[in-house]
């Protein structure tokens, strides 16, 4: 089947065990008949698109996009040099899109390449048309756009052949301002040092130049000229955003842990006049990440094994790094949270992201994401409440006090984060944790390969396809394999077990004979 996010509950995500081998809304029994045929058909002139050609002297572009396909980081030429603002466009699931067009428009392609492609997609192409013809229409839209509140959205309703019966909305999003804090509130709630604290700036002072990440735009800077820096800033889950900031702000600098903020930014709410602080700065690695540097050296054929003991050692060196600083503890190891620094002597190991949200179920040990999976299903709503308040019971028996908006975005000083699998384990298991990741990361860069390509999740779609899956050795010299094999040792892909569900290309398959061993969730 084609990967669509509106059956990501059903085939990949912890709530497929609830559901039934083949899903009532999966199965395909619609037979059109020779009329419906034709009203439906793309050789129907009334269903055919005038082009998806790249549009002349376009007044929009698209930085990126999210990984289910239903999020562009789209950007209008008006707000370029202008300070960000997070105002992404957002489409209906492709499996709602006109049946005529599926097939042309091929919106799935938007969950299978990587961010900084999409633009080339026709999906794509699509939606760029369906803004410039919505501009036209609006001629007040600049003036509209710069007064909307940090992460509103605009949102395309439904997805036609003709634009011009394609409805758009330009929808306010107070919430994200709302949820900002102040400076003096979050000094009054960590007391740090002054000297810990960088210059504030308000944000009128950045210059968006790409978005290229939901967190991380490239940006320049009144006063420094063309030099490129990073802003980071979230419209979702602020918790994590506000713990990562104090951390950063409290440990030491290494070499390879990204720098310290070198400001904090602010901006004044819509609503109610608070100064909140809405992001902060960050020095940019231009080298890209090593999942990035990986493929491409491998296909260059100039990865040499120097360079990867180096950076499995620049890797550790920060993860020791982290044990013993505030922190406390590294969980979200994978390839594309390691970022590439370009130095006199080439390319270093760079750890960044330090939200402390958990990582990927297929890059977490088994005590981790079985802890996720609880979690996950005790708050779907895609499972009856039956379910839920019966693994609502489960984690109330081992965790009293939880709440199944335990996810709430609001940030308070946790000492250690949000997850509650990763704060419920100890210093040691914390450590034993991060050393499961680092096997799985060693095996990536030991390999030569860009993914682990053992788990299908709605982020690896991403990743590299390859035949190479975790565990299989083929490159790593041998006194490593014996290493991984013990960093990694609680991987259930040891044992041959596997989830039902496996990529071939760009398409889902359940697993069958020989390959299909492990049948449930749990």
């Amino acid at each position: 089947m084609e990967p669509t996010p509106g059956i990501f509950h059903a085939v990949m995500y912890p709530t497929a065990a609830f559901w039934p081998l083949t899903p009532p809304d999966l199965k395909t029994n619609f037979s059109p008949t020779i009329s419906q045929s034709w009203g439906k058909s793309y050789l129907n002139p009334k269903n055919r698109i005038d082009s998806l050609a790249p549009v002349q002297n376009p007044s929009w572009r698209i930085d990126g996009g999210e990984a289910d396909g239903t999020r562009f980081f789209t950007v209008p030429s008006f707000a370029i040099g202008q300070p960000p603002l997070r105002i992404d466009t957002y489409i209906p699931d492709p499996a709602d899109h006109a049946p005529e067009l599926r097939d042309i428009l091929k919106a799935n392609s938007a969950m299978l390449c990587e961010s900084n492609q999409l633009a080339n997609l026709s999906i794509s192409q699509f939606i760029l048309r369906i803004l410039e013809t919505w501009s036209r229409s609006n001629p007040q839209l600049e003036t509209l756009y710069r007064a909307m509140p940090f992460g509103s959205r605009i949102v395309i309703d439904n997805i036609c052949s003709d634009i011009e019966a394609i409805e758009v909305h330009l929808i306010p999003n107070y919430e994200v301002e709302l949820q900002w804090l102040t400076v003096e509130a979050l000094q009054r709630i960590w007391h740090l040092s002054p000297s810990a604290w960088p210059d504030i700036i308000d944000i009128s002072c950045v210059q968006l130049q790409r978005q290229f990440h939901n967190a991380i735009a490239l940006v320049n800077l009144h006063g420094h000229g063309t030099r490129n820096f990073a802003f980071k800033s979230v419209t979702t889950d602020l918790k994590f955003f506000y713990h990562e900031l104090k951390l950063l702000l409290c440990m030491d600098a290494q070499p390879n842990i990204v720098s310290r903020p070198l400001y904090v930014v602010t901006k004044k709410c819509q609503f109610g006049g608070k100064v909140g602080v809405c992001g902060f700065i960050l020095k940019y690695y231009s080298g890209g990440t090593l999942q990035e540097t990986l493929q491409k050296r491998r296909a260059e054929g100039n990865l040499t094994t120097l360079e990867k003991f180096r950076w499995a050692r620049e890797v550790a060196t920060a993860l020791i790094h982290i044990k013993d600083s505030p922190a406390g503890f590294y969980s979200d190891i994978k390839l594309n949270n390691i970022i590439m620094d370009e130095r006199d002597d080439g390319l270093h190991a760079v750890v960044v992201d330090f939200e402390q949200r958990g990582g990927w179920y297929s890059w977490s040990p088994p005590e981790v994401y079985y802890t996720e999976y609880l979690e996950y299903v005790a708050c779907s709503s895609h499972v009856d409440g039956e379910v839920r308040d019966r693994y609502t019971e489960i984690l109330k028996r081992w965790k009293p006090d939880w709440e199944p908006n335990s996810r709430s975005v609001r940030y308070w000083n946790s000492e250690f984060g949000f997850n509650l699998a990763w704060v419920s384990l100890s210093k040691l298991e914390r450590e034993r944790a991060q050393v499961f990741m680092l096997g799985k990361l060693l095996w990536c860069l030991f390999e030569g390969v860009g993914s682990i390509n053992s788990c299908v999740t709605a982020e690896t779609f991403r990743d590299e396809v390859s035949e190479q899956h975790f565990p299989e050795f083929i490159r790593t010299p041998q006194h490593l394999r014996a290493c991984i094999r013990r960093y990694a040792s609680g991987a259930t892909e040891w044992r041959g077990r596997y989830p039902t569900i496996m990529r071939r290309g760009n398409m889902l398959f359940p697993r069958s004979g020989s390959e299909m061993v492990d049948t449930g969730t749990f």
